[in-house]
């Protein structure tokens, strides 16, 4: 307790000096905070004071400033996401975002999904942030916009480019510490003529931790990643861009014990992690090609892509039961995501009415999606094989319709709606839309809300089984939910403050829920709803603070074994979070302190005994983490920072110890560029 006692004195005393430090900082008038962007809220970009959408953006300064390793890191501090690792770094990372399951959210990396064909969620564990450019987390219903799995929300991922720069750059890091972590990046991007590109190249290696009691085996990971987009504008009205991504990862993890014995007795330790060897190595290349036309001085533009996606994962683990058999499992599996689409866009304005501005947008889209697995074991009940879906596999196919029309009116006020209609190869059609308001006053004062239907659907193993103790269901039909929110945003003393309070809401019907040996949709609908509260400041140039508080309250309905079901607290999401963090500049501007906290309150998760499953309750934490960096040189710059630094103990999925207080170093240098 004395540690962690004098670990937040030395921080606190730290950043209550900085004011004195900051003396030779900048002494202008505090600016006010910038008006953005927004690229993934609607199917063309648009101001954010024209969102009507829950949305929030982090730059590649918010990165850099953080000093995150990780997009988890990163998405633990955006208001309504709850992010769940299984332990360490490279352990499964599941996000949900405003009390929705995981597959409920599309993560989207440069206009491609990255969710897993057959789970249907995205595991954000090793997503290296050296390429990042911006992210953009969208809250609410979107399938209107981006499809199927946008129940939720969509995290909107843009990586580096060259395109503009009138200098090339060159960007390196490289950083060590705690646990045997190695990690650096080496980034080059650059335009020349018509042509531009980037390149950036990734690695880590961590020796993990023990994650849980009566284990001796680390959990540490590796990973290598390229990221590469390459374009030329062939005339004032054509661009034509390309878009690679490869990354490839290798976790060591504890088998789950689900041994038997003689007499059919389970394992003393069932259900816990056991004391063994695994070995899980993913790979995902990613690959996309955009074509632009822009016709009548860029009014209206024309968009043709193509992208192939293509995942596989083989592991294999063993460990010693109590019994003393040696059990063993080996799998892999192997996915395939096509699509091409087609986006029209046109932009007009009519001056006698209201000053309005009008876009019109329309497209179809195909995807054909296809998924192979296998599986074998060996222990007390002898082998097993399950090859029934390595060969042929299974194939899902889709076709969608889709349209936007956006109006900005000179009055501050800004509507849009989105209709879009999927026709789907093996299950039930959906219809899906979309509709968004916002109005802006001269007082600073932003109105703004948004109502959609979402869909998420089955997958593959809910609809095909792929193993001899589980039953597909072939008649499954989407999970759908219908949500809205509705918020009030307050620029105070110039912009230099900022607040936003949003109450959200949505039901859900046809959930898909577990029955004996299958999976069935819900005859009824289950809710959730919420408070989402944030605010930024800058009340100095030299400071910048920014906060949030998330309350959700979810419900979901799971089987008692006799027909009915009980309703309880949706597993994994916490009732209450929070962050806060703050970055200051200091000598001359050279010097960057950032500190940042992020509290999650209890929450339910579920212990899988040998015949039953029972409720249990993961505490509630806060974690602290730091970076302090220095400019060396105008080209480089040294850091250190810490995470978790008062070494809370904390889980975020049962059975599965979340890694202490840990130190790192690093270095990064940039050469050219702007």
């Amino acid at each position: 307790m004395s540690r962690r006692i004098l670990s937040i004195l030395t921080i606190s005393s730290a950043f209550v000096s900085l004011p004195a430090l900051a003396q030779d900082a900048s002494r202008t008038a505090p600016t006010a905070l910038p008006d953005i962007t927004v690229y993934g809220a609607s199917l063309v970009p648009i101001d954010s004071a024209r969102v009507g959408s829950s949305v929030t953006v982090i730059t590649e300064q918010d990165i850099r400033n953080q000093g995150a390793s990780s997009v988890p890191d990163l998405l633990r501090l955006v208001p309504g996401l709850a992010v769940n690792q299984s332990g360490g770094r490279g352990g499964l990372t599941q996000t949900r975002v405003r009390g929705a399951e995981a597959n409920h959210t599309l993560v989207v990396v440069d206009g491609m999904p990255i969710n897993d064909v057959n789970s249907g969620d995205a595991d954000l564990a090793n997503l290296p942030v050296d390429s990042i450019e911006r992210i953009e987390v969208i809250r609410g219903p979107q399938s209107g916009i981006w499809g199927p799995n946008a129940q939720a929300g969509v995290i909107s991922i843009t990586t580096k480019s060259g395109r503009g720069m009138a200098k090339p750059e060159m960007t390196a890091r490289i950083e060590g510490g705690s646990f045997g972590t190695v990690q650096g990046s080496v980034g080059v991007r650059g335009a020349q003529g018509p042509f531009y590109g980037a390149l950036t190249i990734s690695g880590l290696r961590s020796g993990g931790t023990v994650v849980a009691p009566g284990t001796t085996r680390p959990n540490g990971s590796e990973m290598g990643s390229l990221n590469a987009r390459l374009g030329v504008d062939l005339s004032d009205w054509f661009n034509l861009e390309g878009t690679l991504r490869m990354v490839s990862r290798t976790g060591f993890y504890n088998p789950s014990n689900t041994a038997f014995g003689p007499g059919f007795v389970a394992d003393p330790n069932y259900g816990f992690l056991a004391n063994g060897i695994g070995r899980n190595v993913a790979n995902d290349t990613q690959g996309r090609i955009v074509g632009t036309f822009k016709l009548l001085d860029g009014a209206w533009t024309h968009r043709f892509s193509a992208d192939s996606s293509q995942q596989t994962t083989n592991a294999r683990d063993s460990y010693t039961s109590d019994f003393g058999f040696l059990e063993s499992q080996t799998f892999w599996s192997a996915t395939q995501r096509n699509r091409a689409e087609y986006r029209t866009a046109y932009t007009f304005d009519t001056p006698s009415f209201l000053g309005a501005k009008h876009t019109v947008v329309g497209g179809a889209d195909f995807s054909r999606e296809h998924f192979r697995y296998y599986y074998e074991s060996d222990g007390f009940f002898g082998p097993y094989v399950n090859n029934g879906y390595a060969g042929a596999g299974q194939f899902r196919e889709r076709k969608g319709l889709y349209g936007e029309y956006l109006l900005a009116l000179n009055t501050g006020f800004s509507v849009s709606a989105a209709l879009r209609n999927d026709w789907n190869s093996s299950f039930r059609n959906a219809l899906t839309w979309r509709l968004t308001a916002a109005q802006t006053f001269g007082t600073g004062t932003k109105l703004h809300a948004s109502i959609g239907k979402g869909v998420t659907n089955p997958t593959f193993f809910e609809q095909f089984g792929f193993s001899n103790t589980f039953v597909g269901n072939p008649n499954l039909t989407p999970e759908s939910s219908i949500g809205w929110d509705a918020g009030i945003e307050q620029r105070w003393f110039g912009g230099r403050f900022v607040t936003d309070l949003t109450y959200f809401r949505a039901s859900l019907q046809n959930e898909i829920v577990g029955s004996g040996t299958t999976v069935t949709n819900l005859p009824f609908g289950t809710s959730r709803q919420g408070i989402e509260a944030t605010a930024t400041a800058k009340p100095f140039d030299w400071l910048s603070v920014t906060a949030s508080y998330t309350y959700t309250d979810t419900r979901s309905a799971e089987g008692d074994g006799l027909g009915g079901y009980n309703f309880k607290e949706a597993l994994r999401r916490p009732k209450h979070a929070g962050s806060l963090s703050a970055t200051a500049l200091f000598a001359e501007n050279r010097a960057r302190f950032t500190m940042g906290l992020s509290h999650n309150g209890p929450m339910r998760d579920r212990f899988f005994g040998p015949f039953a499953t029972t409720d249990v309750t993961l505490g509630s934490y806060t974690l602290v983490s730091a970076q302090l960096s220095y400019d060396v040189t105008r080209n480089a710059t040294a850091y250190i920072r810490g995470e978790n630094l008062l070494g809370q103990r904390y889980q975020q999925v049962y059975g599965y110890q979340s890694p202490g207080a840990a130190v790192y170093a690093g270095m990064r240098v940039k050469l050219g560029g702007e």
